[in-house]
């Protein structure tokens, strides 16, 4: 009997996989590509506009439903895979998994909790699963971002994958990197192949709170403007600098999630991270304030060379300013530095 459910539920996937992969292999192609950026971008410049003009909220609107139709889901096919990989290489009973929640989108990040076959301890960790449908998100994703860095005429280069596997390398590696360089981060234990195209980055699971779902205060941008300059000196660039990747627990803000950025100016990309913060804290405290702290850890010049990103950091779809903080976020940098 269970065999042949076991049968029966392949012939039901084999369609399903092979529509997912005529669909990678469509919106992977070039032409395709550009069509649906030209497109996402018109829509996406309208709705700025709109805001802009008539105080709407349609931008906000387009990029959560853009975000939601696109947005991969955790199947029971999926949850069996990880239910495998935590039993065999982590030693866990009793497994549950729920969705991590938050602004997911380029990935599935999820909770994996159960009982340690030995201690009976109960443990926790944060598995994020990446595959081919991630990285057609992120190449379109960076498509709209190089429509910003020529209209921008900024000397900056977002860099694509190749496959899910390439994705959760780049982050493992980057986590790994800020963890030896002083930073916290999530400790990585693992990556592992679940089935077909996916992918699982399993990493330590930090108790605690974004950073757009807390207030802001002096402590915490000190320690923000620190991990940055601690990046900079050590040749990280983050490329997705956002509240939402930040993380504080037991009062120490811990970082998440890293893009793939081009490394062969240097300058120019720890600016792009140095502006996204700024517009990421001038969001919650008065810009004033936020640029007296970056000028404990930052000089004037690199102050300057982050208000020139301010207008590029902008095209990210996950900052939404109003136009009198981008003013006075504009005019701080130019009266402090």
């Amino acid at each position: 009997m269970s065999a042949g459910r076991t049968v029966y539920r392949k012939r039901l996937a084999a369609p399903h996989r092979l529509a997912e992969r005529a669909a990678y292999v469509i919106l992977n192609n070039f032409v395709v590509e550009a069509i649906l950026v030209c497109l996402l971008g018109a829509l996406y410049l309208g709705t700025s506009a709109a805001d802009r003009f008539f105080g709407t909220r349609m931008r906000r609107a387009f990029v959560g439903w853009m975000q939601a139709i696109s947005r991969d889901r955790l199947n029971f096919l999926r949850k069996a895979q990880i239910r495998h990989v935590f039993k065999r290489k982590y030693g866990l009973k009793k497994i549950k998994i729920k969705l991590a929640g938050g602004s997911y989108w380029l990935s599935i990040p999820c909770i994996v909790r159960g009982l340690d076959k030995e201690t009976r301890e109960e443990k926790k960790y944060l598995a994020k699963i990446m595959n081919e449908r991630s990285v057609i998100k992120h190449n379109y994703m960076t498509l709209m971002r190089k429509l910003g860095v020529l209209a921008e005429g900024v000397d900056l280069r977002f860099d694509e994958y190749r496959c899910g596997l390439e994705m959760g390398e780049y982050e493992k590696q980057c986590l790994e990197r800020l963890r030896e360089g002083g930073v916290n981060a999530p400790e990585v234990y693992g990556l592992h192949r679940l089935g077909g195209d996916d992918y699982m980055l399993v990493m330590e699971y930090i108790t605690g709170k974004p950073l757009s779902k807390v207030a802001i205060d002096g402590p915490m941008m000190d320690q923000l403007f620190q991990i940055l300059r601690t990046m900079r000196d050590k040749g990280i660039f983050h490329g997705d600098v956002k509240l939402d990747n930040f993380m504080l627990s037991g009062g120490r803000v811990f970082v998440f999630d890293c893009l793939k950025i081009d490394r062969s100016e240097a300058g120019v990309a720890a600016a792009f991270d140095l502006a996204c913060l700024l517009c990421g804290l001038v969001g919650k405290v008065p810009a004033r304030q936020v640029i007296n702290h970056a000028r404990r850890y930052f000089s004037d010049a690199e102050l300057k060379k982050a208000g020139d990103m301010i207008d590029m950091a902008l095209y990210k779809s996950d900052l939404d300013l109003g136009e009198n903080r981008i003013r006075e976020l504009k005019e701080s940098l130019v009266i402090e530095s």
